[in-house]
């Protein structure tokens, strides 16, 4: 298994720096199995994601190392008290802005698909998703993005009913526009990168980055 890239590591908790295509959890070569074999042995209790992030999603994943501070920094998440950013390449030119924008659609809290990104009409609960465009062409925009809700798959419902879909989202996506995106970027891998992360952890302010390849 090839090691994680590690952002920083306090008492108890690290950041890495997670690659596309690698899950989380629930899977034989996922972000705990790898840690639990990088990190020294006897260095940690036991390994805990504290937020979410797609497997096809790249960049600052945090975790515990511990029980206690999993639960603790997990609050944080469920209340909305930590900041994260992300960057993401969608499809279609947008007017450059330094302003945030918002889309606030309705969205179901279930994984979805390119039929209906939004989900049942009984499913959908309030998601909020605040972006700035940072450049754009005729084909495609960079956008920041700062999250008021944690719906599942957010961003990349939230982009697709705008009809900007992420590059190389495919639930999302165009299968054929994609098909094009890998051979012309020759990856195939979704362009959707957590770039920051703002977090209090055992009473101290943290600001981790995490640099884009996109």
């Amino acid at each position: 298994m090839t090691p994680l890239e590690i952002i920083a590591r306090g008492e108890g908790w690290v950041v890495i720096n997670k690659p596309p295509g690698v899950s989380v959890h629930n899977d034989p070569r996922d972000v705990v199995h790898i840690l639990e074999k990088q990190l020294i042995p006897g260095s940690f209790d036991s390994i805990h994601p504290v937020h979410r992030l797609d497997k096809e999603t790249s960049g600052l994943l945090l975790l515990a190392l511990n029980a206690r501070l999993a639960k603790e920094l997990a609050e944080q998440f469920q209340a909305r008290t930590c900041e994260k950013y992300y960057f993401a390449l969608l499809r279609g030119s947008m007017p450059v802005s330094e302003v945030w924008q918002h889309w606030n659609t309705p969205i179901s809290d279930k994984a979805e698909g390119r039929n209906n990104p939004q989900g049942l009409a009984k499913d959908r609960v309030e998601a909020r998703t605040d972006f700035k465009v940072i450049k754009s062409d005729q084909y495609t925009s960079l956008i920041e993005v700062r999250l008021l809700t944690g719906r599942q798959h957010q961003i990349r419902k939230h982009a697709a009913i705008a009809k900007h879909a992420i590059l190389g989202d495919t639930r999302y996506g165009d299968p054929k526009f994609n098909k094009r995106i890998a051979e012309i970027y020759k990856t195939d891998r979704m362009f959707l990168h957590a770039g920051k992360l703002k977090i209090t952890i055992s009473g101290k302010e943290h600001t981790f980055e995490a640099p884009r390849e996109f």
